[in-house]
């Protein structure tokens, strides 16, 4: 199981990296990082190894965030892949609310995929037969 954190920043673009800063400063290493702005805020989801210290960190520094199971989907790097996995989650019903690259391993690409429904997304994914699942 793999979590997601997010985090929800107000103001400047300055204020997002002092977020992120804190981490490293906490020795959080971040294996993969989505960033966006959204209205006045910028969001941040990550993930990363080190989740109890990132949540000791975003505690004691008193930065409300979020966390939530998420599939981490390995698949082969070709056309198609991406939206195949996507089609069979929504073909079972599962909306898919975020999803992005974590990274890149030979010929395969990892991509995580943040669900309404994590056991039913697993299961669907593991039907697959060139998918795995983190």
């Amino acid at each position: 199981m793999t979590t997601e954190f997010e985090l929800s920043v107000d103001g400047s673009s300055e204020n997002l990296l002092n977020a992120i800063s804190l981490l490293a400063e906490h020795q959080v290493n971040l294996d993969t990082i989505a960033t966006a702005k959204v209205d006045d805020k910028y969001v941040i989801k990550f993930l990363t190894g080190c989740e109890e210290e990132c949540r000791r960190t975003f505690m004691k520094s008193d930065l409300p965030f979020k966390e939530r199971k998420v599939l981490v989907v390995q698949m082969y790097n070709k056309p198609g892949q991406w939206m195949k996995a996507a089609r069979a989650l929504l073909s079972a019903g599962v909306v898919v609310e975020t999803s992005y690259l974590s990274g890149q391993e030979g010929d395969k690409l990892r991509f995580v995929f943040g669900v309404d429904d994590y056991d039913g997304a697993k299961a669907v994914i593991g039907q697959i037969a060139e998918y795995s699942v983190d």
